[in-house]
C-alpha cells in the first residue's frame, strides 16, 4: 500500500514538481490549494506525511 502525502500549495509549478517527483516514487498524492482544503483534506485523507506552504491563503 503506497505511503499517503497530502500537497498543501497554491503555486501551480510547485504542485506540478511536487507531484511529479512524488507519484514516481510511488507515493498517493491528495493535493488541495488553500489552507481551508488543507484542514479538511487532513482529517478525509489521514495522509501519513503532510507538506505545506508556510503562506496560505484563506488562513488569515
Amino acid at each position: 500500500m503506497a505511503k499517503k502525502i497530502l500537497l498543501i500549495e497554491d503555486e501551480e509549478i510547485m504542485i506540478s514538481l511536487l507531484q511529479r517527483k512524488l507519484t514516481m516514487a510511488g507515493y498517493e498524492i491528495s493535493v488541495t490549494r488553500d489552507g481551508e482544503e488543507g484542514l479538511k483534506a487532513m482529517r478525509e485523507v489521514k495522509p501519513d506525511l503532510i507538506l505545506l506552504d508556510i503562506i496560505m491563503p484563506k488562513m488569515g
